[in-house]
Order: C-alpha cells, then structure tokens, then sequence
C-alpha cells in the first residue's frame, strides 16, 4: 500500500478508499485551511498535529455532505495508510482493542476541537456549488446545437451511452478536478468567495482547452456570474489556479 507525503495527501488517498465524492473531499480542504488560517492569526497553541487534523476533517465533511462513514470505516484504513505493512513493528489495527479505544477517543476530541474552530458551521460555502450552472451557461450555444441530448429520458440515454449532464463530459470532470484542488489552496479556500473560484475553475479550464470566449473577460464574467463576481477577485482567481 503506498503511503502519503503529507496531510493533503492523506486526506486524498483516505476519500478514495472510503469512496467518497469530490464535494466531501472539497468540504474537508476547505475545512483544514479554515483551520490553519485561525492558528495563523491566533496565540492558542495548536491542539492537532497535522494528519489528526486532517483524519478529522475527513470525518466530518463526510457527515456535513451527507456521506457518512463509521469511524471503525475511517479508523482502520487511516491507521494502515500511516502505518504501512511493511513495517514489521507494526500491526493492522482490531477492533476491539486498547490501540483503537484510543484513536477512536482522540478522533472525536478531534471532531470537537474542528467544531469549535468552525464556529460550529460545516455548510461552508464550496465552488462546487456553483460549478455546473456556470459551465452550462458557458457553454449556451453550443452544447444545444444539434441532437438535444438533454431531452433525453434516462433509459434512451442509458441504451445510447448518453452522459446524463454536462459535469460527466470531459469538460465537466476537468472543471470539478479543477475546483476541487482549488480547495487546497489556502489563499483560495480563505481570502476568495467560492463563486469566484468556481467561475475562475471554468474559465481556466476552457483556456486551457484553446477554446476562446466571444465577449470581453469583464463582460463574460459579469454574465456567466450573473452579476455576483467580482472583477478584481475573478482576476486574482484565474492568477493563481494557473499555477496550480
């Protein structure tokens, strides 16, 4: 089993084995960086160390996403990932045993001390909310030319191998990768309002795909965002997500 280089990896390789969907992996990005920016700009000792902080945000964001998991389900394959196999002083964790009372007790310390951070709010505002409506709108015109797959019903669309929306198109899945590793990205996922970094995703995206928008950037920006972006913040946005 491969093991991760840091806590992002971590929280990665731990969504996959857990198969949770991108907007529990988001939510627990976003829930980590929120984390670290309290620490930055306060004197409180930090309780966590990083991969306990990350275990926890896997566990909540699973719960504030509606993708809960058994903390037995987080426990076990947590433990291998940082422990692995090949290391001879180590066991695979059993349940019941004192090595996962514990865990299982500084996991929920954990939940409560994020919680607190958190102000007890874990619906934060995520890109991937935003995310299908502006790239449907970005694409109007073009996607509706032709066959309206769309209109489809599911069993045609299953008999035919017709993807069921956009966000499963090539673009689609481009676009939410994009919008999810955004979420690592402290500057992102603290300072920039979550439709900015949804519309900069899209964007992105489509430049790098060579396709080319037929109005201005401020007037793209102000209809695809329906007037809710800020010119300045979009900007900002696309600067660093072309970095990454």
């Amino acid at each position: 089993m491969p093991f991760p280089k840091d806590p992002f990896a971590f929280a990665d390789a731990l969504a996959d084995i857990l198969r949770l969907p991108d907007e529990t992996l988001a939510m627990s990005y976003l829930y980590m960086n929120k984390y670290l920016h309290f620490h930055t700009s306060s004197s409180t000792p930090d309780p966590l160390d990083p991969y306990t902080l990350s275990l926890s945000t896997i566990s909540l964001a699973s719960k504030s996403t509606e993708s809960p998991r058994r903390l037995s389900s987080i426990l076990i394959p947590a433990h291998a990932l940082l422990h692995p196999s090949s290391s001879t002083e180590q066991q695979p964790l059993v349940i019941p045993s004192p090595t996962y009372d514990t865990l299982r007790s500084t996991l929920v310390q954990a939940d409560l001390i994020l919680l607190r951070v958190l102000g007890f709010q874990l619906q934060l505002p995520s890109p991937l909310e935003y995310l299908q409506r502006y790239l449907e709108r970005a694409m109007e015109g073009v996607d509706t030319v032709g066959e309206a797959f769309d209109e489809w019903d599911r069993e045609a669309k299953e008999e035919y191998g017709v993807l069921s929306e956009i966000m499963e198109s090539r673009m689609g899945r481009r676009c939410r990768t994009k919008a999810v590793d955004a979420c690592r990205n402290y500057e992102l996922a603290n300072i920039f309002p979550a439709r900015a970094v949804a519309l900069g995703a899209v964007y992105v995206v489509l430049e790098a795909s060579r396709l080319r928008i037929e109005q201005g950037v401020s007037e793209w920006v102000k209809d695809i965002g329906s007037g809710k972006v800020d010119n300045e913040d979009f900007e900002e946005v696309v600067a660093i997500l072309r970095k990454t």
